[in-house]
Formats: structure tokens, C-alpha cells, sequence
């Protein structure tokens, strides 16, 4: 049998291979599509006014028609779901060696009526952190109540 710890390690050293799908001055864009179809966006815009990434990331077909294009893990279960967060771990990283952005930000719904997308909040919380602590940015949280808000933003930037 195999055990959690190995399982969770080979899910999150597996991503999906991902292409970028055009940089332009003011955006960045990259797609993937799972094993069983699913095709995710990633997009990255300036937001010219503040100075300061806009990061969403989504499904862009839902398989079961719902136009439901939040799911960022919802269709994949639980090892397709760790393998759609590493790629999307992977294309950050890859975002900010490009682009190195002196301030970002992303969010995580929280109005599933079960507990997934609180759970994923709580992961990107955890994710924000990472990033922060690796790359030099100081993490902001804000709490919508229907969803949080992570905008990190470079160490010694604004000051």
C-alpha cells in the first residue's frame, strides 16, 4: 500500500505540462489541459493605475457544461488536484522569474456551500506564505467573507 506522505509528494512533483500562450506588455498568459480534458487559464494583467499584477487562474471547460470556470480543482479528485496545484505553483514561479513584479495579488472563493474552497483558501494562504518567504514579499490577506484576497508585495516597496 501506498503511503500519504508518498502519494502527496508524487501528485505535487508531477505537474501538468503548461505552454504560454502569449506576453504582451501588460499581460501574461499560459494554458494547460488535465489527463481527463480539462483545459486551465492562467492570466496575469498589469493593473496600470496601482502598479500591481492581477492573477486568476480558472477553468476554462468545464466537462460536466455547467460554466462553472472556478473549479480550479473541483473535476480532477484528489491526485488530479494536487498535479492542477503544482502546475499551478510551476507557472507562478515561472510568472515572477519573467516578470518580477514589485506587487501581485490572487484570491480563493470561499461560497462552495461544503468545505473545499474554505480548504483552498486556507492552501492559498499557505501558498501566499511560501512565495513571500522565497521571493522577498511581504503577504497582505483580506477577508471578503465570500472569498480572501492575497496581494504580496516586494520587502522595502512603497516605503
Amino acid at each position: 500500500m501506498i503511503r500519504f506522505a508518498t502519494y502527496l509528494e508524487e501528485s505535487l512533483n508531477r505537474p501538468y505540462k503548461w505552454a504560454m500562450d502569449g506576453v504582451r506588455p501588460k499581460s501574461w498568459h499560459a494554458t494547460f489541459t488535465t489527463d481527463d480534458g480539462a483545459k486551465y487559464d492562467f492570466l496575469a494583467v498589469l493593473v496600470t493605475r496601482a502598479e500591481r499584477w492581477e492573477i486568476t487562474f480558472a477553468l476554462a471547460n468545464p466537462p460536466d457544461g455547467s460554466g462553472e470556470t472556478m473549479s480550479l480543482t473541483g473535476t480532477e479528485g484528489g491526485k488530479g488536484a494536487l498535479r492542477v496545484f503544482a502546475t499551478i505553483k510551476e507557472i507562478v514561479e515561472a510568472f515572477l522569474k519573467d516578470v518580477d513584479p514589485d506587487q501581485f495579488e490572487f484570491g480563493a472563493d470561499k461560497t462552495e456551500r461544503d468545505d473545499t474552497r474554505a480548504s483552498r483558501a486556507k492552501l492559498y494562504a499557505r501558498f501566499a506564505k511560501q512565495l513571500a518567504k522565497k521571493h522577498g514579499y511581504v503577504v497582505n490577506t483580506k477577508d471578503q467573507g465570500s472569498g480572501v484576497d492575497f496581494r504580496l508585495t516586494k520587502e522595502g516597496v512603497g516605503k
